[in-house]
């Protein structure tokens, strides 16, 4: 199988990166004529500016987001499989659209929602339960690679898919954010979402904050749970309450921590073999563009909502 990476920015040069790693990488394609003369010199692939000029069976669109939709389309018309960075698209009608091509096409249509491929989001899917709020927190620095979006549609995106993917639907979203530093986007928002099943998810991201933290947790009946998405451990915390009615300013908490250190495992290496497979076998994929789109119009609810300032409906 031959796969292409048409874009060679940070994720790009990843995903030919690790392409390359698995034996699949056969050529990659920029506009920018040195950069994708770098990436293809070393992994000893082709170069071109166009993909028409190159042999292969399927794509991933590393391009800005403002590209995804175009570049697509031409694959999916040709009958190439894609994954597609996140966010899917630009705005709702074009994953639409792509949708519906890909099916009609009978082609893999996947999107880089990496975190979904992360040990810990595998972990907290297979010992949830009794859950009653989860949350994450992803802020760091200003990223230089980022030019058409804002901090809700680069960072938020992933939590919002993960959270997604964890709970079920999204009905309502309350957010509130902000430009301080960046002059076109907003660069902090703070993001409440209120799920079909009654419960609530939190998410916090910026490019405020001098120090990467990736960190995801959750509240259920029975235990706390924190994870880190960078190391790739879990910690489960359970207490219980010895309460003296005659004593309630020192109350006595016993307290259970135990640490998982998962399996570590690259998300990307996983997001792609999960790609190719779904190539080959004609399965479905673990993000599908329905959840792509999925992401997009919970983080559209939210960028309005700070606009508006009120809770707004996910359709």
């Amino acid at each position: 199988m031959k796969v292409i990476v048409i874009g060679t920015g940070v994720m790009g040069k990843n995903h030919a990166r690790v392409l390359s790693t698995m034996g699949y990488l056969a050529g990659v394609v920029d506009v920018d004529e040195i950069s994708g003369l770098e990436v293809a010199h070393r992994f000893n692939v082709p170069y071109a500016k166009e993909f028409n000029d190159l042999d292969f069976d399927a794509a991933v669109v590393a391009t800005p987001t403002s590209t995804h939709y175009s570049i697509a389309k031409k694959l999916i018309e040709e009958g190439k499989h894609v994954l597609v960075e996140k966010p899917f698209t630009h705005n709702p009608e074009e994953g639409y659209e792509l949708i519906d091509m890909a099916k009609s096409s009978d082609t893999i249509l996947a999107v880089g929602h990496i975190e979904r491929f992360n040990p810990i989001v595998e972990f907290f899917k297979n010992i949830m339960k009794d859950m009653i709020t989860v949350g994450a927190k992803r802020v760091s620095g200003f990223p230089r690679r980022i030019r058409d979006v804002g901090v809700v549609m680069d960072l938020g995106v992933h939590d919002i898919d993960v959270l997604h993917y964890l709970c079920g639907e999204v009905v309502e979203v309350y957010a509130r954010g902000g430009k301080i530093k960046h002059e076109k986007y907003e660069d902090h928002a703070s993001i409440l979402l209120s799920f079909e099943n009654g419960r609530t998810g939190y998410i916090e991201t910026n490019w405020l904050t001098p120090k990467k933290i990736r960190r995801l947790w959750m509240t259920t009946s029975d235990y706390y749970l924190e994870g880190d998405y960078i190391e790739q451990w879990v910690e489960i915390s359970s207490s219980q309450l010895k309460f003296d009615e005659f004593n309630t300013y020192n109350l006595e908490i016993d307290s259970n921590i135990r640490r998982v250190n998962l399996r570590r495992e690259e998300p990307l290496y996983r997001e792609l073999k999960n790609f190719v497979e779904s190539v080959k076998n004609k399965t479905k994929p673990l993000v599908t563009g329905e959840d792509g789109l999925k992401a997009i119009k919970i983080a559209q609810a939210a960028l309005k909502s700070i606009q508006t300032g009120r809770p707004e409906e996910v359709d």
